[in-house]
This record gives C-alpha cells, sequence and structure tokens, in this order.
C-alpha cells in the first residue's frame, strides 16, 4: 500500500506553532512581497476569499473580519517541514518528498487504520504540525485518501470498492495529474465524473490522452503506475531559487546581491544532500506588466567539472549577471535554478585531481557549521547586501528556529 502525508494548512499551521494564540482564528500568509495570498487558514476559506487572490482586493474584508495576515516566512517552513519529514521516515522508514508539505512512503498491505493514526499522532506530537495521511494501492488514489482523510478523522483507507462508489461523484478536475486541458477534453465529450472516465476503455483512452492519460487510468484502477522513490530527495532533478524586488531596480549591485543570496542558498542545499551540480542557470527579469516586458536575460552555464561549492558557482553567477546587465532596463525578479544534479560520489577524478579534490569545500564546511551554530547567515559572501529595504515583507515572524535570537523565550511559574 502507498502512503501519502499531507500537512494541513502548512504555512498557517507553521505560523501556529509558535503563536497558539491564533488556533481557531483566520489567519493568512502572504507571498514574498505581500503581494496576494498564498496560504490560508480554514476559517479564511469559509470567508469566501480564493488562493491567489491579490491583498488589495480583499483588505477591507480582512480588516473587518480581524484575519491576522503574515508575510511569507519560507526559511521558517522549511526548516519545520524536514523536521515532519524526518519523524515520518523514523515512523515508515524512507520515503518520497514531493513537495513542503507531502511525502509519500510505503506500508504493509494489512495496515490497519489504527496503525496510520498512531504515526499521524507521532508527527503531530513531536512536531507539532496536523497532518493527514491517505493510503491506497496507487499514489493517484492515496492523494484521493488524504484529501477525505482531512475532511474526517485525519486518515482514510481507501479500498478500491469504497473508491469505486466514491468515483460517481467526485470530478475529473480534482484527480491529481489530469490538468485543465484534458479535463476539458473530457468535459466536451460528455465525461464529467471519473467513474465515467474509468469505465472508458483502456485503449480509447490511450488514444485520445496519451501515455499520461493512459497511467492516470490505470491508477485510478489500483495498478500502481508511479512507484514511491525514497531517494528522491538526494535525486531531486533541479534546485532553485527566485524572489522579486518590492520595486524595480536598474542597480547592477542589488541584482549581483539578490543572485549571490540565490547561488548560496542553493549550494547550501547542495551540500545537505550531498550532491553536485554541472549546470547553472541565472535569470534577471524584467516585470511582465511592464514597458519593458522581454528586456529580461537568462543564460545556462555547464560547468566544466561538477561542484556545490558556493565559491565556484558565486564566481560563474556574477560573471553572467554582469553580461546580461543592461543599465536603461528597469529589473523585477532574479532567480538561479541549479540542474544536471548528481550525487558526490558519482563524481570521477583523475590522477592528477585528486590533491586538489582534498582540498575543496574546507571553507563551505566551516561556513554551514558557524551558520549552523550561529544562525542562517552568521556568515556569508560579501557579495550579499541587506537588502531588506528592498522587500515589501513587513509581517514576516521571526526566525524562530533558525536564529538564535529569535528562539522563544518561556517563562517557567
Amino acid at each position: 500500500m502507498i502512503g501519502l502525508m499531507d500537512c494541513n494548512n502548512f504555512f498557517v499551521s507553521c505560523e501556529r506553532l509558535f503563536r497558539p494564540d491564533l488556533e481557531k482564528v483566520p489567519v493568512a500568509v502572504l507571498s514574498s512581497n505581500d503581494g496576494c495570498m498564498v496560504a490560508r487558514s480554514q476559517e479564511v476559506k469559509d470567508l469566501g476569499i480564493t488562493m491567489g487572490v491579490p491583498l488589495f482586493q480583499v483588505k477591507d474584508i480582512c480588516e473587518k473580519e480581524k484575519i491576522t495576515l503574515f508575510s511569507g516566512n519560507i526559511t521558517l517552513y522549511r526548516d519545520i517541514s524536514s523536521r515532519v519529514m524526518q519523524v515520518l521516515a523514523q515512523e515508515v522508514g524512507k520515503c518520497e518528498i514531493y513537495s513542503i508539505d507531502e511525502a509519500f512512503f510505503t506500508l504493509p498491505d494489512d495496515v490497519s487504520e489504527e496503525d496510520v493514526h498512531k504515526i499521524r499522532a507521532v508527527v503531530m506530537k513531536n512536531v507539532g504540525i496536523p497532518v493527514s495521511i491517505g493510503v491506497a494501492k496507487t499514489k493517484t488514489l492515496a492523494k484521493q485518501a488524504s484529501s477525505v482523510g482531512k475532511k474526517g478523522s485525519g486518515v482514510c483507507i481507501l479500498t478500491q470498492i469504497d473508491w469505486e462508489k466514491r468515483a460517481k461523484t467526485v470530478k475529473c478536475g480534482e484527480i491529481w495529474g489530469l490538468g485543465r486541458q484534458t479535463t476539458t477534453k473530457l468535459s466536451e465529450q460528455g465525461i464529467k465524473t471519473v467513474a465515467e472516465y474509468m469505465a472508458l476503455s483502456r485503449g480509447l483512452v490511450s488514444q485520445l490522452y496519451g501515455v499520461s492519460g493512459e497511467r492516470i487510468y490505470d491508477e485510478l484502477h489500483g495498478v500502481s503506475v508511479a512507484r514511491v522513490d525514497r531517494n528522491s530527495d538526494a535525486a531531486r532533478k533541479s534546485i532553485a531559487s527566485t524572489r522579486s524586488f518590492a520595486k524595480t531596480t536598474k542597480n547592477l549591485i542589488d541584482l549581483e546581491s539578490a543572485v549571490a543570496g540565490h547561488v548560496t542558498h542553493c549550494a547550501e542545499k547542495l551540500r545537505q544532500r550531498g550532491v553536485v551540480t554541472s549546470k547553472l542557470l541565472v535569470q534577471i527579469q524584467t516585470d511582465r506588466y511592464g514597458d519593458f516586458f522581454m528586456q529580461g536575460e537568462s543564460v545556462e552555464i555547464v560547468l566544466e567539472k561538477p561542484t556545490a561549492e558556493t565559491a565556484v558557482l558565486l564566481k560563474e553567477a556574477l560573471k553572467r549577471v554582469r553580461s546580461m546587465y543592461r543599465d536603461d532596463v528597469p529589473y523585477k525578479k532574479t532567480g538561479v535554478t541549479l540542474s544536471a544534479i548528481i550525487p558526490e560520489a558519482y563524481v570521477t577524478t583523475n590522477l592528477f585531481e585528486q590533491e586538489e579534490v582534498k582540498k575543496e569545500g574546507g571553507l563551505d564546511a566551516v561556513i554551514d557549521d558557524m551558520n549552523a551554530r550561529f544562525g542562517k547567515g552568521s556568515l556569508q559572501s560579501a557579495a550579499i547586501l541587506d537588502n531588506k529595504g528592498k522587500s515589501n515583507a513587513q509581517l514576516r515572524s521571526a526566525s524562530y528556529t533558525t536564529q538564535w535570537k529569535d528562539i522563544p523565550i518561556v517563562a517557567v511559574k
């Protein structure tokens, strides 16, 4: 059986973890520049506020309903996510981390609902984040089971018999993997529910919707096609970091500083996973709604040797930023993506490189250790300037788990 753990309203739950006074009151988390809502508590959802709505459109409702707002604090969310995944792995073994708040894993075929409730209870007790767990024969059905569990006791083991009954009321658009284009084609042919989709012949599905439609069709019938990848975190295809400026900038130093921050973050992720990269994509983009739309640029760098060294990646990235930069263009967003990622152990060297390899990574190891001990960013490249004035994130919570100065103080009476 395949299980899926899904953290409930994850960003909101992370904020509530350190603010218990916000339990059962409306809470929402905003994007990095406080532009739109990216997470909502159930109380906010019940007010009819949709996902991704710009803040200015619902500002009056927020004030009237006394919705507590937070700027996105991705550093906090990533750290809490790591803790959730570690506790889950201790209970179920290695799992496939699908997203910051979801993970797939395998369970015995005879697993009971009581067993799954125990797993859920351990995660909630040890981390404090509410989660739902769905169990079924396939990944696609586990996603459905998780949604059912979230609306009930937090746990759902979905048998094939139960699923075939439920499929009569589930719309095709609610199925993981059936995108808008496919669901539109299904609707045009009068197929609205999943039961109607499952009633088609496999050959027709393959003919009309291709391999992807055929795979989902099999999964809905209980035939596991997508296996759980227990090494997914180490073998992730890419690592990316992007962010928009609060206001456009023509300053080269701003761009270099932002890109340096992205490179540093991505390089740390590489070292944490024991992997290296040989491709680096650097982007400096303009406002998509402005007069300079399409004036941004991006460049992909193929490295001579795979690496996880921050200094090596910084040198290449900043060189490209300077070559792409135009002083008459206002830039809105920067980003870095690392790809062609392989485990460090897979890197081959020749006899003459061995001594050089031993010397690599020494500075990074010291910086990583210092930042782990004294808080993220305690030591960093001089290219990363203080860009606090460049962000509109006015409502960001403290870095409770990654900065010594932000650790909550508890008074014992």
